[in-house]
């Protein structure tokens, strides 16, 4: 049975449905072949927008903890233009998708009382009704089964005795018009089809007999050339444009088709572990006894650096490059592996000591895992991976100590927990544009720059790095392959930054750009 919010959709069916028109507008000329310039901001406060106005019609008042939802969503779009990172523009727009539904969720649910997997379980379920609801666009009011509307069926019921007679007076009449009007139409069509059969044997015959009446005939077509106007007509152009147009008004429409339907039900209590706890205090007990002897070798080895029990041969430098991603797997093991525990077994003070300590050893594997990939950048510099990978690494240090709360307090949301540092920490990440960091720490850490490299930081970061690239010192006469490189990685980029037009800008593309003006200028 629909929800009342779905009812109110149905019964302002037209104006939802001309919102949705509006917003498909916007979001064409703001989205088409245009992912990451600065109207996608705009597309996106457009979104928010039109979503406030789609839940007061509703009667849906806007609850203060959406806000917060909001807030990152505008981030996120702010972030997309000011870099031009492909993987940003990509899990941006994957983290607006995330949090928009949210924060729809919020709206209408009491999603607080949810617990992780009730969480994870209903976001899809959502999702999956949101994929389904795309039939409803195509539905007005709920229809009897005359496929009448209910408001219809009322309306007419009171006017049902004043139209009778008039009906069976002019009833003759409208259908003799309607068959003589159809008739005529019919006609025409046919005398159109038949001329133009005609024209098309006669036409060149009388062409052909005067020259005057030929010329007049070429001129007209040289203007009005049917094939020519097919030509230039870019088809695929208007595809696109139609497709993004329907995408937009579609998605935005279904989207709320879905949320009112109001089927992922009432507030839901978090279930208690019902299994008997000794087998988790065995099976951890074991686990907690190799983790610590695996932690104290750690701190004894390579934090404190007592290299009395490093084997024969081997460096501080070799150790520590060895078994990085094998600890951050055993780390995202013991993750899961302690959430399972907390939530099926019963509760139990010797349980949760020993989840503790599994949690406490799990973050001084990851701590030994960032410490690792420290003095491997130090060596070998940074890449993108590498920033990746000690970005994970502290979002899930923090997430740990979320989970260790959650060990004594089962009531704790744990899942809006780590929606909030993870939101929060890619936030960060996207906003301080890491190719450029990458960039100016490679440069300032490189007493002697090869041209591998080089090509790194050219082809294989963005043009957020372009800024950085060129505080490079290549004066010397011996670094002539040097300038050579910069020449065409500079040249490359005004080339394809040139013709920017204001819809796309995007802040980190019109710096590269004027970046590499002032690059050549300088250097011709």
């Amino acid at each position: 049975m629909d929800s009342i919010f779905k009812r109110r959709m149905k019964e302002n069916h037209k104006w939802f449905l001309y919102m949705s028109l509006i917003y498909g507008g916007i979001f064409v000329f703001c989205m088409y072949r245009n992912l990451s310039g600065i109207t996608f901001p705009i597309v996106i406060a457009a979104a928010l927008g039109f979503s406030i106005l789609f839940l007061k019609k509703a009667d849906i008042t806007l609850q203060k903890g959406t806000i917060r939802y909001f807030t990152g969503i505008i981030l996120l779009g702010i972030s997309t233009v000011l870099t031009d990172n492909g993987f940003f523009h990509f899990f941006n727009g994957v983290g607006i998708l995330l949090l928009y539904m949210m924060a729809m969720v919020h709206q209408l649910y009491q999603d607080q009382q949810w617990g992780f997997t009730e969480y994870v379980k209903k976001f899809f379920i959502f999702l999956g009704t949101w994929i389904i609801s795309v039939g409803d666009i195509f539905h007005g009011r709920d229809k009897n089964k005359d496929g009448k509307t209910e408001r219809s069926v009322a309306n007419e019921t009171k006017s049902a005795e004043k139209t009778e007679i008039q009906e069976e007076n002019n009833s003759v009449d409208k259908s003799q018009h309607m068959w003589i009007k159809s008739k005529n139409v019919r006609a025409v069509l046919i005398g159109i089809l038949t001329a133009m059969i005609m024209l098309s044997v006669v036409l060149p015959l009388l062409m052909m007999s005067d020259r005057v009446f030929s010329q007049i005939f070429n001129r007209f077509f040289s203007i009005v050339n049917p094939f020519r106007l097919l030509e230039e007509i870019d088809i695929w152009n208007i595809a696109g444009v139609v497709l993004t147009f329907l995408f937009g008004m579609v998605s935005l429409y279904t989207f709320f088709a879905g949320l009112f339907r109001m089927n992922l039900g009432g507030t839901d209590t978090k279930k208690t572990g019902k299994k008997n706890p000794v087998t988790g205090i065995t099976f951890t007990g074991i686990m907690a006894a190799v983790y610590v002897l695996y932690s104290g070798i750690q701190i004894v080895v390579l934090f404190l650096r007592l290299d009395t029990g490093l084997p024969d041969g081997v460096t501080y430098s070799q150790y520590a490059h060895e078994g990085f991603w094998q600890l951050l797997f055993v780390s995202i093991i013991n993750f899961v592996t302690v959430l399972i525990c907390a939530n099926i077994f019963e509760e139990n003070r010797s349980l949760k000591i020993l989840l503790t300590v599994l949690s406490i050893c799990t973050c001084i594997m990851i701590i030994s895992a960032a410490y690792r990939m420290i003095l491997y950048v130090n060596e070998y510099n940074l890449t993108f991976l590498r920033v990746l990978v000690l970005w994970f690494l502290a979002v899930l240090t923090v997430i740990f100590i979320g989970v260790i709360y959650s060990i004594y307090r089962r009531n704790f949301g744990l899942f809006r927990y780590m929606t909030v540092v993870v939101s929060v920490g890619y936030i960060l990440l996207s906003l301080g544009r890491p190719d450029a960091l990458i960039a100016n720490y490679n440069i300032e850490n490189t007493t002697e720059m090869g041209e591998e490299d080089l090509f790194y930081l050219m082809y294989g970061l963005s043009d957020d790095a372009a800024p950085e690239i060129a505080k490079i010192d290549c004066t010397e006469t011996e670094n002539i392959w040097m300038i050579q490189h910069l020449d065409s990685y500079f040249r490359m980029v005004r080339g394809k930054n040139d013709d920017t037009s204001l819809r796309e800008w995007n802040y980190s593309r019109a710096r590269a750009e004027e970046t590499a003006r002032s690059w050549i200028q300088k250097n011709e």
